[in-house]
């Protein structure tokens, strides 16, 4: 039965005032490594978030006004973000490192600066980066583009416990927040998302999967990603739902702590990428999931990536001994740009799997259905998962090149129209020399650069345009099919492969991955070839095996296949640089710190110009 709507709200602050006054009691929870725990109320919350508010607005932070924030998940974000709303500021949510040593705490900051540029933005605030790091910070720092790095922590120091604050009043259509994509296809973008467009996309969610109250959300996904910080944060706090956060490096190191979380709070619903449920499979050791329970577990939603069949089922086949019940799994699409959901599988039903003809598609765009008996060849079979059917609210169309739209089982983009869709990129993060891979059309359509088809209405995705591989005869080679196999052999590091077009040739695809340890590369590589000739047949122009850690990731483990291919182009697909006296590193170093001193430099004549308003200091 679908719970009742909650209340309607303006803008977010307004929404952590209403919650905090109709359950003020009601705790949220973040887990340290190994079960230990955390927890605030909602009035601890929103008091939080008042005082650092009135902090802001005492340092000179405006209405309107962009701030970088660099956290790692946990309540310091969290009251943060709700202070920036409560100033009416705009946060921009960056991935927070966790490295605190002085040598990565001049990193961060000198990459922080470039994206404060980007950004326009003169305030930053983030958790500790180290004494050193902190004691540099004036000599190394311009005061432009950032004036004010400050940490919760300083922002607190004689700042009452209870203040009197009058909030800013943002309009349902002003922005709310800028989300950062993920990086895939480019550097990321921008995206700015409204406090209307928020409401819409957590009420639609909700309501597909019957949330209420009664339910506890279990994530461990970075708070800088829209599916931790929209799909767990705001759509908790939204639906009344009592989140249970965790970092994504505890999930990364122990990915078992993730179903005892489950576990011991009775947890109902969680998401994650594809990569997460195959890792848990391949991960998980038996020892540490003695006693474990499950049998909570209700929805656990699977996108940002395409969604594998293999994957799912193993995954519900490993974990049901522990509880898990049928059909918990469900396969869901959604994009930063469009504030998260689009379409969804219904809940609590199996799985709708299309069998189709590989080459069919490769060739014409035909999603062909393979016949009763199945595919006459491996290179013919291909198995496509539903991402299910548009949220409320939302219309989702398949067009060609020309943007009219396509018959079903017909490849094409992926089109949107709905009240979530963003109000657009901020302008300094797109580059003149690329067009962007997702826009918004004179009629209100986002094209999302995304390839799918429509089969009895339920929406099929492929790849991203972008990342298919020309390949002869024509074809086109879909770049996740490939990784899928290759990462299924014994040996190679899963979700470690990349399958890249190979940038020296116009018809070549160039394939990476990881080796684990003790593997033998010459033996992986032979098997990579036998695979690929039997189910794709081809022959890569490129095999290389790396190292762990060597191959670029977004911070939700996605691979980075566009810079893998510049990478490539430039003979870098290597090692990743560890250590700070690693050549690549101190490079990269040099150039940071040269950028600053040039800055710096820039800095000290605005400085004296001040000094000398007569015009007397000439350049």
């Amino acid at each position: 039965m679908t719970a009742p709507s909650p209340t309607p709200w303006d803008n977010l602050f307004d929404l952590l005032v209403q919650r905090a006054t109709e359950t003020p009691g009601r705790s949220w929870y973040v887990r340290a490594q190994r079960g230990a725990q955390e927890f605030r109320t909602l009035s601890q919350l929103l008091q939080t978030s008042q005082r650092l508010a009135h902090a802001l607005r005492a340092r000179g932070v405006q209405p309107g006004e962009p701030v970088l924030l660099a956290q790692p998940a946990g309540f310091e974000f969290l009251t943060s973000f709700f202070a920036l709303q409560a100033v009416g500021a705009v946060p921009i949510p960056l991935h927070w490192p966790g490295h605190a040593d002085p040598f990565r705490g001049i990193a961060n900051l000198a990459r922080w600066r470039r994206i404060a540029r980007r950004y326009e933005a003169r305030v930053l605030i983030c958790a500790d980066l180290g004494s050193e790091a902190t004691a540099r910070w004036r000599a190394l720092w311009p005061p432009h583009p950032l004036e004010i790095v400050t940490d919760t922590a300083s922002l607190l120091v004689d700042v009452p416990t209870r203040v009197t604050f009058e909030p800013h009043r943002a309009a349902p259509d002003d922005v709310a927040y800028i989300q950062s994509t993920s990086g895939t296809t480019g550097a990321p973008r921008g995206a700015q998302i409204t406090h209307r467009g928020l409401l819409c996309s957590v009420e639609a969610t909700g309501l597909e999967i019957h949330a209420g109250p009664d339910d506890v959300l279990v994530s461990w996904l970075p708070l800088d990603n829209i599916m931790g910080l929209v799909g767990v944060v705001l759509f908790s706090l939204h639906w009344g739902v009592r989140p249970v956060l965790m970092r994504p490096e505890q999930f990364l190191e122990h990915p078992e702590d993730w179903f005892w979380a489950i576990s011991e709070h009775r947890g109902t619903l969680s998401l994650a990428p594809n990569f997460a449920y195959n890792y848990c499979v391949r991960r998980c050791n038996e020892s540490a999931l003695e006693g474990l329970n499950l049998k909570s577990w209700r929805v656990a939603m699977n996108g940002s990536e395409p969604i594998r069949a293999q994957h799912m089922q193993a995954f519900a086949r490993r974990f049901h001994p522990y509880g898990l019940r049928d059909h918990v799994l469900m396969p869901v699409y959604g994009l930063s740009e469009a504030t998260l959901g689009v379409t969804f599988h219904p809940a609590g039903t199996p799985l709708r799997i299309d069998g189709i003809n590989r080459r069919d598609l490769e060739t014409t765009g035909h999603a062909t259905p393979l016949p009763p008996e199945g595919a006459a060849r491996p290179p013919e079979r291909m198995h496509v998962v539903s991402v299910g059917r548009p949220l409320k609210g939302v219309e989702v169309k398949v067009v060609d090149d020309s943007g009219d739209p396509l018959p079903e089982r017909r490849l094409g983009e992926v089109v949107v129209k709905s009240p979530s869709i963003m109000a657009g990129y901020v302008e300094g993060t797109l580059r003149d020399d690329k067009p962007d891979p997702s826009f918004i059309d004179d009629g209100g359509w986002l094209h999302t650069g995304d390839l799918a088809y429509l089969a009895d209405g339920d929406l099929f995705l492929i790849s991203r345009a972008s990342d298919t591989a020309r390949l002869p005869e024509g074809r086109i080679l879909f770049p996740e099919e490939v990784e899928l196999f290759v990462d299924a052999i014994d040996g190679v590091r899963s979700g470690s492969t990349v399958a890249i077009q190979d940038p020296d040739t116009d018809d070549g695809v160039a394939i990476a991955f990881e080796v684990q340890t003790g593997a033998d590369p010459d033996e992986l590589s032979d098997s990579i070839e036998a695979l690929l000739q039997k189910h794709f047949e081809i022959t890569p122009t490129r095999l290389l095996p790396l190292p762990p850690r060597s191959i670029p990731k977004t911070t939700t483990g996605k691979v980075r296949r566009h810079r893998c291919r510049r990478l490539l182009s430039e003979d870098l697909l290597r090692q990743r640089p560890v250590g700070p006296l690693h050549p690549a590193r101190l490079q990269r170093g040099a150039r940071d710190v040269g950028e600053n001193l040039r800055s710096s430099g820039q800095a000290l004549v605005h400085r004296l110009r001040d000094l000398f308003p007569d015009g007397s200091l000439k350049d």
